[in-house]
């Protein structure tokens, strides 16, 4: 890929990440519903992340596994996402469908000979996106009151791995930044003589971040081994800024809402957002293929991974929400029949499942929410790695079906994604030799 043309490619998808949203009323609640926080490859084996290291991909959920990278990668994932929301009181179903960027990422190898990896990139970690309508009766009027809700949260973020025998320890730093709009309109329906009013909550936070992670692995024999991997983030506060506006509006002929009068705007007040403390552990069996150089190139894996977060203790301008600790139990897997095959290309593709259940954070109407989801992905080499120009192009692929909710639930939602990803290497920094 020429460098020009991977940068144009890099500051394009960095670009949509800060305005990409979704729908959903769960995004209500904190501060938006969470972003997959895996890279495309392990979503497909039910979101493992701990424990998994590659040197073609990057893996941030760990950032222990950077200093597996053998060359330089661009990272990049988009993500089709379906969701089905149906409601008991009233029986209702809305259904949406969402494009959005998951991630950009370039990681490159510092020292092959000290083991020391480098990556950065940008990514979305929340997205707030919400529109309710509630209709409700007071004495001589209806009323049609409209909760509207934008925003979310992002990540840019640098790190860097480093390997002493099989133990692996790494770290991300960089900023966390982003934005929450919380609006109430209230319609009157039978009164022409009433104006519409808006109550309009805007809210910027922003904070460095830091997190990270380490790996263990336990050499069996000379093509199996057992990778142990933990990972997390201990409690963290982001600076914000808070303004409130009460007004009343009308709309032009073309549906344009127009201010009729302010009737109260709040100076900016200053406070904290606290982040809950988030850890994930697992455990790996990894078979490998020996190619005649002697390198491990990794043939099957098969993970299980325990993920936890406090959400009890968010607050936000010091008061919580209606969240509690949730937790996710993964298991994935991944196959490649034969990586040096120079006769099937099949063989040398990588096939992935897994699936993962758990307790959803929002408790919106007292009842918990659970999450399930099955997991199936598929990596597609579109040109073979090779040590003489040490580059290659692979495609990864994911199809997640699941559901949040129950029958105790008023409103559940199912989902599908299908997430495809571009693992590209580059040329860049490898020395130039003359004979």
């Amino acid at each position: 890929m020429n460098p020009k043309h991977s940068l144009f490619v890099l500051l394009l998808l960095a670009s949509l990440c800060t305005s990409a949203q979704e729908n959903s009323p769960f995004s209500r609640y904190g501060l938006g519903d969470p972003y997959p926080n895996q890279n495309i490859v392990t979503r497909g084996m039910g979101g493992i992340g701990s424990t998994y290291a590659n040197g073609q991909s990057i893996n941030f959920s760990n950032p222990a596994s950077y200093s597996e990278l053998s060359i330089v990668t661009y990272d990049i994932g988009l993500t089709l996402d379906s969701r089905t929301l149906r409601s008991a009181d009233p029986i209702q179903k809305y259904k949406s469908v969402n494009l959005t960027p998951s991630y950009v990422a370039l990681g490159m190898p510092l020292s092959k000979k000290h083991k020391l990896g480098l990556a950065f990139g940008l990514r979305p970690l929340t997205k707030i996106s919400y529109s309710i309508e509630e209709r409700k009766r007071v004495p001589a009027d209806s009323l049609l009151n409209i909760y509207e809700g934008e925003g979310g949260l992002y990540e840019a973020f640098v790190g860097i791995g480093k390997t002493w025998g099989g133990l692996h320890i790494g770290f991300n730093t960089g900023v966390m930044f982003g934005s929450k709009e919380n609006n109430t309109r209230v319609v009157p329906i039978d009164s022409v003589y009433t104006y519409m009013s808006n109550s309009a909550t805007n809210t910027s936070y922003n904070k460095l971040l830091f997190n990270a992670g380490l790996q263990y692995e336990a050499k069996l024999s000379n093509t199996a081994s057992l990778r142990f991997g933990f990972a997390g983030n201990l409690k963290q506060s982001l600076n914000a800024k808070k303004q409130s506006t009460r007004e009343t509006f009308t709309y032009d002929a073309n549906g344009a809402e127009i201010t009729i009068d302010t009737v109260f705007q709040s100076e900016e007040e200053s406070g904290k957002i606290q982040l809950p403390a988030s850890y994930s552990a697992g455990m790996s069996f990894n078979t490998y293929i020996v190619d005649r150089l002697g390198g491990k190139i990794e043939r099957s894996a098969i993970s299980v991974e325990y993920e936890t977060t406090n959400w009890t203790d968010y607050r936000f301008f010091g008061q919580p929400d209606k969240l509690i600790n949730s937790y996710l139990f993964k298991v994935g897997a991944s196959l490649t029949p034969n990586p040096l095959s120079i006769t099937s290309y099949w063989n040398r593709a990588t096939y992935r499942a897994g699936f993962y259940f758990g307790k959803d954070a929002v408790n919106a109407d007292g009842n918990e929410l659970p999450v399930y989801a099955l997991t199936l992905g598929a990596g597609l080499p579109i040109r073979k790695w090779s040590m003489y120009d040490n580059q290659y192009t692979i495609i990864n692929t994911t199809f997640e079906i699941g559901k949040r909710g129950n029958k105790n639930n008023n409103i559940t939602e199912s989902f599908f994604r299908f997430s495809l990803g571009l693992n590209l290497s580059d040329i860049w920094f490898k020395k130039r030799k003359y004979e």
